[in-house]
């Protein structure tokens, strides 16, 4: 059998098991010992560090024994959403997969197609004894979603390769060449509490909004749950004064919320209600297509305490005040983002909320200016701010080697001129440049759409011609 014969069923084999192991961040343990173990059944070096990366080594094939040494490397994790009303444990149910002709998609959840694609890929090329390359190092790494930790982790010293094909960005007939970098904030806001005296309270829930990836969809006008609600909340306020009972939105650091639910104690229940109403309605108004599903609902409930009237209005404003959108475009590449920042999660803890922004930029002056603001929204409501993750951007080098052989391959494959572009979302490559300054790389991957999300979709199609692509670029190596 030879490397062309592969396609695309050991692909999307590998896909279909790594989609039985969970793996989402932090949780990566079985789907590094399944890499390994696989990598040392078809003959290969293969190892786990102490952060659960798999580094594995392939010797060259005949007659590339003098060519220089090419890394592979994507991450083993994903993140972990679900539909409302999905009933799906990340840290024991596989993946539910659903093929409807060239579209695969999870049932309600993640796909995990970012990144589990560069591990199908990878492992394919690994058991084609018959594909020309040079010797392969590739690397497999662990909690990419939630701040990179796990090439923060890697020995570098183990890396001989100079030369890296990154497989984690999403689009075919475009090579990303730089990246943004980002910072995350933990705000922890102490809310001081009372009992009520009439335990009757209103619910509302924010819902069917599109979501997506806080860095590459961030200048599509989606609304974000977050903000939506704090908005609704501001305005009703102005009708009739309130107490908050609860608040919570968003799940990932890395995702725009698209749901957000909160629980209030109003003074006058029905004035709260038609203010809420009628921004509601505005909101409506002002939605971008993919976010027609929008919707927001009140319920009733009961409750036997909530925030104090200063602690709802410091929280209300802090959350307001918090940045959150584009900030600014890039003087350099017409159309793409240069700094944003993503309103990510609200949730309870013990003595009041925590709440985390990721920020965004390819300026690290205004990563720093980023985090200024954060503690400027954060200082007057007394919440203490940590930022950390922060990771660097990747600069762009016109006309690399390796962005060649890209250009080159892909017009000999497909017949058609490719390009390349700096995106507004972090990858490894950036930290990895730092550990290794003289590495060439590119990232490439398969046609996958909303990532992030439970909607997210691979083009089977499309992963087969990445494959196809990378073989071929080993080839000319």
């Amino acid at each position: 059998m030879t490397y062309g014969e592969l396609e695309p069923k050991i692909v999307f084999s590998y896909f279909k098991q790594l989609s039985d192991i969970p793996r989402g961040s932090g949780n990566e343990r079985a789907a590094a010992e399944f890499v390994r173990d696989t990598a040392l059944s078809l003959g290969h070096e293969a190892e786990i560090d102490g952060a659960n990366n798999v580094f594995i080594r392939a010797k060259a094939a005949p007659g590339y024994e003098d060519h220089p040494p090419m890394m592979l490397q994507g991450h083993l994790d994903m993140v972990c959403e679900a539909n409302r009303g999905t009933v799906h444990d990340f840290l024991t149910d596989p993946i539910e997969l659903i093929l409807t002709g060239d579209e695969l998609r999870a049932n309600g959840t993640t796909l995990g197609a970012d990144d589990g694609i560069a591990a199908a890929i990878i492992l394919a090329i690994l058991s084609s004894p018959d594909l020309p390359h040079p010797a392969l190092e590739c690397l497999f790494t662990t909690e990419e979603e939630t701040g990179l930790n796990g090439m923060r982790s890697f020995d570098a010293a183990k890396a001989k390769a100079r030369r890296l094909i990154n497989l984690d960005c999403a689009g075919e007939g475009v090579a990303t060449v730089s990246c943004a970098g980002g910072v995350r904030s933990h705000i922890r806001f102490t809310a001081e509490r009372t009992s009520l005296a009439d335990p009757a309270v209103l619910t509302l829930e924010v819902t069917g909004l599109a979501g997506g990836h806080s860095g590459e969809d961030i200048n599509l006008g989606r609304k974000n749950a977050i903000v939506t609600l704090t908005r609704i909340l501001y305005a009703a306020s102005k009708a009739s004064p309130f107490r908050l009972v609860s608040f919570a939105g968003g799940n990932r650091d890395n995702a725009i919320p698209r749901e957000c639910a909160a629980t209030v104690s109003p003074a006058d229940p029905a004035a709260f209600r038609a203010a809420a109403e009628s921004e509601i309605a505005a909101i409506a108004k002002e939605c971008v297509q993919d976010d027609a599903g929008f919707h927001a609902v009140f319920g009733t409930d009961r409750a036997e305490s909530a925030l104090t009237p200063a602690s709802t209005s410091s929280f209300l404003f802090l959350l307001s005040n918090l940045p959150n959108g584009v900030h600014a475009m890039s003087r350099a590449v017409p159309g793409l983002v240069e700094t944003s920042s993503n309103l990510a999660v609200v949730r309870a803890c013990e003595d009041g909320f925590e709440i985390v922004v990721s920020s965004r930029s390819s300026v690290e002056s205004m990563l720093d200016w980023m985090q200024n603001r954060v503690e400027c929204a954060a200082g007057p409501a007394g919440a203490a701010v940590e930022h950390v993750s922060r990771y660097p951007g990747w600069d762009y080098v016109e006309g690399s080697p390796m962005q060649a052989l890209y250009l080159e391959t892909w017009k000999e494959c497909f017949g058609t001129d490719a390009g390349v572009v700096g995106i507004h979302a972090g990858l490894e490559c950036g930290l990895l440049k730092g550990k290794i300054p003289d590495m060439d790389m590119i990232s490439i991957g398969a046609d996958i759409r909303n990532l992030h999300s439970p909607d997210e979709v691979l083009y089977v199609g499309s992963l087969a011609r990445m494959y196809t692509l990378v073989c071929a670029m080993l080839r000319k190596a």
